[in-house]
């Protein structure tokens, strides 16, 4: 199981981001991040090109997202990133949060062959009349606690590229948390994907 991508979501009151501000947080992240067009409309985006992180703002939401090819659980640069952010406007310790990991797991064989064999007990002529001979694959989401977080773990054919399996973990907690909480669970939700996720879909596809 490859680790692709980990975004963590602050809710705050940040308020707005004039110019002055916008400039301590580049002040504060120092080099090699620099202010870059933001993909989100009313955005801000400090993105680091070479190791592909990045940190958005928005009057009431932090956005940190880290890309690569094998990303490790390990958070402590996240966190860095994310005090220096939340030190340079000046906010409270209390955040809401939300947390996704995006990983990939090799199939043996293709993905969406595999998910249409494995993932049902109907057998794959019946799923695939059910759907008039134009079924593709199919994907699983599971919904759980994990408290103070409600998750959901997803799988599915990697369209793009169907040697592949796409797995995404979401995670959320309605109540404000501190950043060294949402940090801590944020790195063992990582290690869960990385690590247990490829369990779960093991026992999914054993014959």
């Amino acid at each position: 199981m490859q680790l692709k991508q980990v975004q963590i979501s602050l809710n705050a009151p940040i308020g707005q981001l004039g110019e002055v501000r916008k400039s301590h947080v580049l002040q504060a992240l120092g080099a090699p991040f620099t202010i870059q067009p933001a993909p989100i409309p009313g955005f801000a985006a400090y993105v680091d090109p070479l190791h592909r992180r990045s940190v958005m703002l928005a009057e009431h939401q932090i956005i940190f997202i880290h890309e690569g090819e094998n990303i490790s659980p390990d958070l402590r640069d996240a966190e860095r990133i994310l005090v220096r952010t939340r030190d340079a406007l000046l906010l409270d310790d209390r955040f809401v949060a939300g947390i996704q990991w995006i990983a990939h797991h090799e199939a043996e064989g293709a993905a969406t062959e595999l998910s249409v064999e494995r993932f049902l007990r109907l057998s794959a002529s019946e799923v695939r009349a059910l759907f008039e001979e134009g079924l593709r694959g199919i994907g699983l989401r599971f919904t759980y606690e994990s408290p103070p977080f409600t998750c959901d773990l997803r799988i599915e054919p990697f369209y793009a590229d169907t040697a592949f399996f796409f797995i995404q973990f979401n995670a959320a907690h309605p109540q404000p948390l501190s950043l060294e909480t949402i940090l801590l669970r944020a790195a063992e939700f990582g290690e869960y994907v990385r690590d247990e996720a490829e369990e779960v879909l093991a026992s999914l596809l054993q014959g």
